[in-house]
Protein backbone atom coordinates (compact mmCIF):
# COMPACT_ATOMS: atom_id res chain seq x y z
CA UNK A 1 0.00 0.00 0.00
CA UNK A 2 1.28 3.34 -0.78
CA UNK A 3 1.78 5.31 2.31
CA UNK A 4 0.66 8.04 3.94
CA UNK A 5 2.20 11.60 3.59
CA UNK A 6 4.74 12.76 5.99
CA UNK A 7 2.61 15.57 7.27
CA UNK A 8 -0.22 13.40 8.40
CA UNK A 9 2.93 11.01 10.49
CA UNK A 10 3.82 14.80 11.89
CA UNK A 11 0.18 15.14 13.00
CA UNK A 12 -0.15 11.74 14.58
CA UNK A 13 3.22 12.37 16.46
CA UNK A 14 2.15 15.54 17.62
CA UNK A 15 -1.32 14.08 18.89
CA UNK A 16 0.42 11.20 20.46
CA UNK A 17 2.79 13.59 22.37
CA UNK A 18 -0.38 15.37 23.60
CA UNK A 19 -2.39 12.21 24.17
CA UNK A 20 0.13 10.62 26.43
CA UNK A 21 1.69 13.94 28.08
CA UNK A 22 2.35 12.68 31.87
CA UNK A 23 2.07 8.44 31.19
CA UNK A 24 4.55 6.68 33.09
CA UNK A 25 6.24 3.14 32.22
CA UNK A 26 5.62 0.40 34.36
CA UNK A 27 7.62 -3.09 33.94
CA UNK A 28 5.57 -6.02 34.38
CA UNK A 29 8.42 -8.37 33.09
CA UNK A 30 11.64 -7.77 31.28
CA UNK A 31 13.24 -10.82 31.07
CA UNK A 32 15.53 -11.06 27.89
CA UNK A 33 12.69 -11.08 25.15
CA UNK A 34 9.92 -11.86 27.05
CA UNK A 35 8.87 -8.29 27.87
CA UNK A 36 5.37 -6.41 29.63
CA UNK A 37 5.29 -2.91 29.72
CA UNK A 38 2.30 -0.66 30.50
CA UNK A 39 2.32 2.40 29.73
CA UNK A 40 -0.18 4.96 31.40
CA UNK A 41 -1.08 8.25 32.80
CA UNK A 42 -0.64 8.62 36.47
CA UNK A 43 -4.53 9.94 36.99
CA UNK A 44 -6.44 8.75 34.27
CA UNK A 45 -6.59 5.72 31.60
CA UNK A 46 -7.12 7.01 28.73
CA UNK A 47 -4.64 6.14 26.02
CA UNK A 48 -2.79 3.76 27.49
CA UNK A 49 -1.20 0.60 26.13
CA UNK A 50 0.89 -1.96 26.55
CA UNK A 51 4.01 -3.59 24.58
CA UNK A 52 4.03 -7.38 25.15
CA UNK A 53 7.18 -9.39 23.36
CA UNK A 54 8.05 -12.94 23.35
CA UNK A 55 10.29 -14.61 20.79
CA UNK A 56 9.62 -13.52 17.22
CA UNK A 57 6.66 -11.46 17.95
CA UNK A 58 5.27 -8.21 19.76
CA UNK A 59 2.03 -7.45 20.65
CA UNK A 60 0.69 -4.11 21.07
CA UNK A 61 -2.76 -3.05 22.92
CA UNK A 62 -4.47 -0.35 24.58
CA UNK A 63 -7.27 2.12 24.54
CA UNK A 64 -8.58 0.82 20.67
CA UNK A 65 -7.63 -2.46 18.42
CA UNK A 66 -4.66 -4.57 19.22
CA UNK A 67 -1.92 -5.35 16.78
CA UNK A 68 0.28 -8.69 16.52
CA UNK A 69 3.75 -8.09 14.70
CA UNK A 70 5.82 -10.91 13.86
CA UNK A 71 9.59 -10.39 12.07
CA UNK A 72 12.78 -11.24 14.01
CA UNK A 73 13.24 -13.11 17.24
CA UNK A 74 13.63 -9.56 19.17
CA UNK A 75 10.77 -7.07 18.27
CA UNK A 76 12.23 -4.46 20.11
CA UNK A 77 15.62 -4.72 17.62
CA UNK A 78 13.41 -4.30 14.54
CA UNK A 79 11.23 -1.20 15.97
CA UNK A 80 14.58 0.24 16.57
CA UNK A 81 14.84 1.17 13.06
CA UNK A 82 12.42 4.22 13.84
CA UNK A 83 14.72 5.47 16.30
CA UNK A 84 17.16 7.72 15.01
CA UNK A 85 20.71 8.49 16.70
CA UNK A 86 19.57 12.01 18.12
CA UNK A 87 17.06 10.30 19.49
CA UNK A 88 14.20 11.55 16.90
CA UNK A 89 11.47 9.18 15.88
CA UNK A 90 9.87 8.05 12.24
CA UNK A 91 7.43 5.31 11.64
CA UNK A 92 7.54 3.25 8.85
CA UNK A 93 3.95 1.97 8.75
CA UNK A 94 3.51 0.93 5.15
CA UNK A 95 6.65 -1.80 6.23
CA UNK A 96 5.27 -2.38 9.38
CA UNK A 97 2.03 -3.30 8.06
CA UNK A 98 3.75 -6.30 6.11
CA UNK A 99 4.70 -7.83 9.33
CA UNK A 100 1.76 -7.56 10.78
CA UNK A 101 0.20 -11.35 11.61
CA UNK A 102 -2.63 -10.53 13.22
CA UNK A 103 -5.64 -9.19 10.71
CA UNK A 104 -3.92 -6.55 8.04
CA UNK A 105 -7.67 -5.14 7.34
CA UNK A 106 -7.43 -3.49 11.02
CA UNK A 107 -4.63 -1.31 9.89
CA UNK A 108 -6.39 0.75 7.25
CA UNK A 109 -9.87 2.28 6.78
CA UNK A 110 -11.94 3.99 4.42
CA UNK A 111 -10.52 7.68 3.49
CA UNK A 112 -12.89 10.01 1.65
CA UNK A 113 -10.26 11.96 0.86
CA UNK A 114 -8.40 9.87 -0.90
CA UNK A 115 -11.99 8.91 -2.53
CA UNK A 116 -12.29 12.44 -3.85
CA UNK A 117 -8.96 12.81 -4.54
CA UNK A 118 -9.39 9.44 -6.66
CA UNK A 119 -12.66 10.56 -8.61
CA UNK A 120 -10.43 13.75 -9.32
CA UNK A 121 -7.84 11.75 -11.04
CA UNK A 122 -10.27 9.75 -13.36
CA UNK A 123 -12.25 12.92 -14.27
CA UNK A 124 -8.86 14.57 -15.50
CA UNK A 125 -8.07 12.04 -17.46
CA UNK A 126 -11.80 11.77 -19.67
CA UNK A 127 -12.42 15.35 -19.26
CA UNK A 128 -11.74 15.95 -22.40
CA UNK A 129 -13.65 13.23 -23.95
CA UNK A 130 -16.50 14.13 -21.60
CA UNK A 131 -16.27 17.77 -20.61
CA UNK A 132 -18.61 18.82 -17.65
CA UNK A 133 -18.52 15.45 -16.20
CA UNK A 134 -16.56 17.05 -13.19
CA UNK A 135 -19.65 19.47 -12.50
CA UNK A 136 -22.40 16.46 -13.27
CA UNK A 137 -20.69 14.28 -10.63
CA UNK A 138 -21.11 17.20 -8.24
CA UNK A 139 -24.81 17.48 -8.62
CA UNK A 140 -24.56 13.77 -8.58
CA UNK A 141 -23.09 13.52 -5.17
CA UNK A 142 -24.93 16.64 -3.43
CA UNK A 143 -28.41 14.86 -4.87
CA UNK A 144 -28.58 12.09 -1.64
CA UNK A 145 -25.24 10.65 -0.90
CA UNK A 146 -23.01 11.29 1.90
CA UNK A 147 -19.39 10.32 0.91
CA UNK A 148 -17.88 10.31 4.41
CA UNK A 149 -19.60 6.72 4.62
CA UNK A 150 -17.48 3.85 2.30
CA UNK A 151 -20.87 2.30 1.54
CA UNK A 152 -21.79 5.99 0.18
CA UNK A 153 -19.43 6.45 -1.65
CA UNK A 154 -19.48 3.17 -3.56
CA UNK A 155 -23.23 3.59 -4.32
CA UNK A 156 -22.40 7.02 -5.85
CA UNK A 157 -20.26 5.29 -7.89
CA UNK A 158 -21.99 2.51 -9.48
CA UNK A 159 -25.07 4.60 -10.05
CA UNK A 160 -22.76 7.36 -11.79
CA UNK A 161 -23.71 7.76 -15.55
CA UNK A 162 -23.00 10.03 -17.72
CA UNK A 163 -22.71 11.40 -21.51
CA UNK A 164 -25.24 9.05 -22.35
CA UNK A 165 -24.23 7.46 -25.80
CA UNK A 166 -24.24 4.34 -27.96
CA UNK A 167 -22.15 3.60 -31.09
CA UNK A 168 -22.92 0.75 -33.75
CA UNK A 169 -19.82 0.17 -36.00
CA UNK A 170 -19.83 -2.12 -39.15
CA UNK A 171 -17.40 -3.85 -38.80
CA UNK A 172 -16.68 -5.16 -42.55
CA UNK A 173 -17.24 -1.47 -43.98
CA UNK A 174 -16.67 1.94 -42.72
CA UNK A 175 -20.77 2.35 -41.50
CA UNK A 176 -21.73 3.35 -37.90
CA UNK A 177 -24.31 5.27 -36.29
CA UNK A 178 -24.36 6.89 -32.95
CA UNK A 179 -27.16 7.41 -30.67
CA UNK A 180 -28.62 8.54 -27.15
CA UNK A 181 -30.25 5.35 -26.83
CA UNK A 182 -29.12 1.53 -27.23
CA UNK A 183 -32.60 0.95 -28.94
CA UNK A 184 -32.06 3.08 -31.57
CA UNK A 185 -28.71 2.44 -32.70
CA UNK A 186 -29.30 -1.24 -32.37
CA UNK A 187 -32.57 -0.54 -34.79
CA UNK A 188 -29.96 1.23 -37.22
CA UNK A 189 -27.31 -1.20 -36.78
CA UNK A 190 -29.71 -4.31 -37.65
CA UNK A 191 -30.93 -1.98 -40.45
CA UNK A 192 -27.73 -1.76 -42.36
CA UNK A 193 -27.11 -5.44 -41.92
CA UNK A 194 -30.03 -6.14 -43.54
CA UNK A 195 -29.21 -4.20 -46.18
CA UNK A 196 -25.31 -4.59 -46.27
CA UNK A 197 -25.26 -8.55 -46.52
CA UNK A 198 -24.59 -11.72 -44.02
CA UNK A 199 -20.56 -10.12 -44.25
CA UNK A 200 -21.31 -7.28 -42.48
CA UNK A 201 -22.20 -7.00 -38.48
CA UNK A 202 -22.46 -3.93 -36.49
CA UNK A 203 -22.12 -4.33 -32.98
CA UNK A 204 -23.43 -2.17 -30.13
CA UNK A 205 -20.79 -0.29 -28.17
CA UNK A 206 -21.87 1.38 -24.84
CA UNK A 207 -19.32 4.97 -24.75
CA UNK A 208 -21.19 6.41 -21.69
CA UNK A 209 -18.74 7.04 -19.03
CA UNK A 210 -19.38 4.93 -15.64
CA UNK A 211 -16.72 3.73 -12.87
CA UNK A 212 -16.05 0.53 -14.54
CA UNK A 213 -12.67 0.17 -12.61
CA UNK A 214 -14.26 0.59 -9.25
CA UNK A 215 -11.93 -2.12 -7.81
CA UNK A 216 -8.86 -0.60 -8.52
CA UNK A 217 -9.79 2.70 -6.97
CA UNK A 218 -7.43 3.10 -3.48
CA UNK A 219 -10.01 4.12 -1.24
CA UNK A 220 -8.22 2.34 2.05
CA UNK A 221 -5.79 4.65 3.82
CA UNK A 222 -4.13 3.48 7.22
CA UNK A 223 -6.09 3.95 10.21
CA UNK A 224 -5.53 7.24 12.16
CA UNK A 225 -5.31 4.36 15.10
CA UNK A 226 -2.48 2.34 13.47
CA UNK A 227 -0.29 5.03 12.88
CA UNK A 228 -0.78 5.73 16.74
CA UNK A 229 -0.09 2.81 17.76
CA UNK A 230 3.34 2.54 14.99
CA UNK A 231 3.95 6.14 16.82
CA UNK A 232 3.73 4.54 20.29
CA UNK A 233 5.83 1.48 20.20
CA UNK A 234 8.85 3.47 18.95
CA UNK A 235 8.30 5.63 21.64
CA UNK A 236 7.77 3.24 23.94
CA UNK A 237 10.88 0.96 23.20
CA UNK A 238 13.13 3.89 23.21
CA UNK A 239 11.94 4.89 26.53
CA UNK A 240 12.42 1.05 27.84
CA UNK A 241 16.20 1.70 26.44
CA UNK A 242 16.83 5.09 27.94
CA UNK A 243 15.58 3.09 31.57
CA UNK A 244 17.96 0.86 30.98
CA UNK A 245 20.62 2.92 30.20
CA UNK A 246 20.66 4.01 33.02
CA UNK A 247 21.63 0.85 34.91
CA UNK A 248 17.84 0.16 35.96
CA UNK A 249 17.05 -3.02 34.03
CA UNK A 250 17.10 -5.05 36.93
CA UNK A 251 13.30 -3.04 38.13
CA UNK A 252 11.22 -4.66 40.65
CA UNK A 253 8.16 -5.82 38.91
CA UNK A 254 5.69 -3.52 38.80
CA UNK A 255 7.63 -0.30 39.84
CA UNK A 256 6.84 2.71 38.08
CA UNK A 257 8.96 4.77 36.05
CA UNK A 258 8.81 8.35 34.50
CA UNK A 259 8.86 7.66 30.81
Amino acid sequence: MKPSSQTEYADIAARFTKDTAGHRMTVLQDDGVYRHLLFHGPQHSFYWFELITTPGQLVFSGDGDSYVFRRTTDMFEFFRSGIYRDGSLNINPGYWSEKLASSRDAATSYSEELFKAEVAKTFADVEDDYPGIAAAWAEHVESEFNTEYEGEALRALSEFRFGEAYLAKCSACDWGFEADAYTVAAAEARSHCRKSGDKHTAPVRDLTFTFSDMGEMRLQDFDWWFLWACQAIVWGVARYDRVRSYGLQNLAARKQVAA
